[in-house]
């Protein structure tokens, strides 16, 4: 976090990058860096730039130095090359001895020489800052005065003003939440300045006008991030940062946009920067492209009129290029967490994939080695199954304190395993500030893609997963009985459809028993249709996945047999009220009632997916085991019989 956030009138070197994203709290732009940061002792920092107008300028910027400790940090700047200088004709002139004119001139330069910093964490959310800056102008200008002798004539005189200015800012931030925070802070609060010798030179101090400035930091994602500042003169800055680690260390690039009332166009610049960040250095690469075109000469009017509000980034500034390059001396981040042990609760399977978002995969046992309230992030990848280390969730754990922190895995839907393997998890913690304190690899069992829990809730993935092919498959199927279709009443749409569907897959299905193991392979439609067979599981699946793919809500059932092993057949809703059942049937113990979302009634019937003869020999006997295992075994009230729904 950063307590003061400063655009335009604090236009620094460094761009927009928010120290969170880098291991160095000074890469960013005029802020005042507090103890968020993991640097544990000092930092020094080394800058050295170059501007480009008629002749390119090359200059030491500054060398500043960071010291943190505890809630406390600090900071001091020398900046020789935070200077800009005017050099114009003032429009007068005089007539010399030989008749030429002497044009008089003018010299404005600015300095901004040292700052002061200093911050604190009140808490974990807030922090308070104070910036004090020391600025240095001098202006000369030549003069015409009249010497009276015995002849009278004129000379040319320099009149030198050097005028020191203070100005002080104090600022706060306010941490939401590891991703998103904001910060406040004054600009030109308190400001002290010597008085002018000349009162013409008045009009050309820096502007002392006060005002206030807003950040906006956000992270949607773990290495990027929005920087967004606005100042109440209607200035602002945005950019947009992206990091990439590199083993322990980061590569980071970043574009920021530029608004100035006083500059044009609307958008006047735009910087790209590129920063390499280590342990123990940083090397940043930060420029400044102008949209308006630049001379190199301009008027003493229009410099008079507008005058200039910042030192480095004005209407008269060049497109220039800075480097900068961060020792970390005694800069070992300090550990803040510790993992203890880790154990692994669940396999991965990967058609299951939606399971692991509110479901750990495993849980850490994690220990606070510090005397503050952390928030513990803890992060995965699983080779073979991620490319980049995920982090979802983030724990508070109080001082010194040992607790289980879940560990939650994020599997893509589009992973393909062809087979199970044995792989490994690796497991890391990253505390307050984003430094990883620990990490540690656990072997985990990844099944193959039509691998299964066994739970039958968990089937429903195999029936979406395949959606696209089943719908294809249906509606092809359904093409050739288009006009019998069309002469039915609406009402009974649903249910002809489903028995069209079950009477011309089966004819081509041959049952094949597959023995329950602790995990079972699934086939998904398409692949049964493919084998021409499948056990119960993969017949529920297709049935359900054609009849789901053309709006035909289906339920799985669940029977649970006395020595343990399930059965899984197919309920579907034929939309009917209980008053037309009589249209498919006659006898109500081959339908079930169940209330839809609205609450009204609707019929039901139970299909034996394993029959493969035809559709009423498998209404039939799905009815029969039904009634006797759900109802009259009271199988639902008792749990052996469970109704899943698949959507």
């Amino acid at each position: 976090m950063s307590a003061i956030t400063m655009a335009q009138q604090s236009f620094d070197i460094y761009g927009l990058w928010n120290n969170e994203l880098l291991n160095s709290s000074e890469l960013s732009l005029e802020q005042i860096s507090v103890s968020h940061s993991n640097i544990k002792d000092w930092l020094f920092s080394i800058s050295y730039g170059s501007e480009f107008s008629r002749k390119t300028n090359s200059y030491l910027n500054q060398i500043s130095f960071i010291k943190s400790i505890g809630d406390h940090s600090f900071s001091a700047k020398y900046s020789p090359g935070f200077q800009k200088e005017f050099l114009f004709s003032t429009g007068q002139s005089i007539i010399l001895s030989d008749t030429n004119s002497q044009s008089l001139r003018a010299d404005y330069l600015y300095k901004e020489l040292f700052r002061f910093r200093y911050s604190y964490n009140l808490n974990q959310k807030i922090s308070l800052g104070f910036d004090l800056k020391f600025f240095n102008q001098i202006f000369t200008q030549e003069v015409i005065k009249p010497v009276f002798s015995d002849t009278n004539y004129l000379v040319i005189e320099t009149e030198k003003d050097e005028i020191d200015l203070w100005k002080a800012d104090v600022g706060f931030s306010y941490k939401f939440s590891e991703n998103f925070l904001i910060n406040l802070s004054s600009i030109n609060l308190l400001t002290s300045e010597s008085a002018p010798q000349y009162e013409y030179n008045k009009n050309f101090v820096l502007n002392k006008n006060r005002y206030f400035s807003f950040g906006m930091y956000f992270k949607p994602f773990r290495s990027s991030s929005l920087n967004i500042i606005y100042e109440s003169d209607k200035s602002f800055a945005g950019s947009i940062n992206q990091f990439f680690d590199i083993n322990n260390d980061k590569l980071g690039i970043s574009i920021a946009v530029y608004h100035d009332k006083l500059q044009s166009p609307f958008i006047n610049s735009f910087s790209p920067s590129l920063v390499y960040s280590s342990e123990y250095f940083d090397i940043a690469l930060f420029g400044v492209k102008y949209l308006e075109e630049r001379k190199d000469v301009s008027s003493f009017q229009k410099f008079s009129d507008k005058r200039i509000k910042n030192i480095l980034h004005n209407q008269f500034s060049f497109d220039r290029v800075n480097f900068t390059v961060n020792f970390k001396l005694n800069a070992k981040t300090e550990q803040l967490l510790k993992i203890v042990d880790v154990e692994i609760k669940r396999d991965i399977f990967p058609a299951l994939s939606e399971e692991y978002l509110d479901k750990p995969v495993a849980i850490a046992k994690v220990v606070n080695l510090t005397d503050k309230l952390l928030s513990v992030k803890p992060a995965i990848k699983i080779n073979g199954i991620n490319k980049d280390i995920i982090q979802l969730g983030s724990f508070q754990l109080a001082a010194f304190d040992t607790s289980e922190i879940p560990v939650y895995a994020f599997i893509p839907e589009n992973v393909q395993i062809d087979k199970t393997t044995l792989s490994y998890a690796e497991i890391y913690l990253y505390s307050n500030n984003d430094q990883q304190d620990d990490e540690i690899q656990k072997p985990i069992l990844i099944n193959s893609i039509n691998s299964w829990d066994g739970e039958v809730k968990n089937l429903r993935y195999f029936i979406r997963r395949d959606l696209s092919f089943a719908q294809s498959f249906a509606k092809q199927l359904l093409a050739d009985y288009k006009s019998q279709l069309d002469t039915l009443p609406i009402a009974l749409s649903d249910f002809y459809k489903t028995k069209i569907i079950f009477n011309n897959v089966v004819k081509n299905l041959t049952y094949v028993s597959d023995p329950r193991i602790k995990w079972d392979f699934v086939q998904y439609p398409s692949e049964t249709l493919k084998l021409k067979g499948g056990d119960c599981d993969d017949l529920a699946v297709l049935f359900s996945s054609l009849l789901e793919s053309i709006g035909i809500e289906t339920a799985l059932v669940d029977y649970r047999a006395r020595d343990d092993i399930r059965h899984v057949n197919l309920l579907v809703n034929t939309k009917l009220s209980p008053q037309q059942a009589k249209l498919i049937t006659g006898n109500d113990t081959k339908y079930f009632i169940r209330k839809n979302e609205s609450g009204i009634d609707e019929v039901w019937i139970p299909l034996e997916v394993t029959s493969l003869t035809d559709f009423d020999t498998a209404w039939i006997l799905g009815s029969e085991i039904f009634n006797d295992e759900a109802l009259n075994k009271m199988g639902l009230l008792n749990g052996k019989v469970q109704i899943i729904e698949v959507y």
